[in-house]
């Protein structure tokens, strides 16, 4: 018997990261369309918790955000566990194996593009190479 999942969604928050000895483990949650339409056309949506651990982990933190579209590849674990009071409860929860980016790659901007400031005055953009966000602009 097998428990293979395929999920095709949406980041339905910012991921969250946590590291728990050398083990990196982030958590979000996927929105999915369902497969059947209810009684008027329409498709519900299902909600469903993400777990990855190490390096698919650190990817999905360094490059996910809300609203990013994934197609996960993995399988359904129930997790039981106690509540305060003293009850009984269980979650399942889908442990990826591996998440692929769906959303195309944002163009990237390039280092000494020439623009005008509010003053009119020529500027030249510097860019982090590791964030992609610009730097302050260098005097031309």
């Amino acid at each position: 018997m097998l428990n293979v999942l395929v999920l095709n969604g949406r980041i339905t928050k910012d991921p969250q990261s946590k590291e728990i000895g050398e083990t990196t483990i982030v958590n979000f949650d996927v929105a999915v369309d369902n497969v059947r339409k209810e009684k008027d056309g329409t498709r519900g949506t299902t909600f469903l918790p993400v777990i990855c651990f190490n390096a698919i982990a650190i990817n999905v933190a360094k490059h996910l955000h809300k609203g990013s579209k994934v197609a996960i590849v993995g399988s359904i674990q129930q997790r039981n566990f106690i509540r305060k009071d003293g009850s009984k409860g269980s979650v399942y929860e889908v442990i990826a194996d591996s998440v692929e980016f769906l959303d195309s790659k944002p163009e990237e901007p390039s280092d000494g593009e020439i623009y005008e400031d509010e003053n009119g005055e020529e500027k030249e953009l510097k860019f982090d190479p590791y964030t992609g966000k610009p730097l302050k602009p260098v005097q031309k």
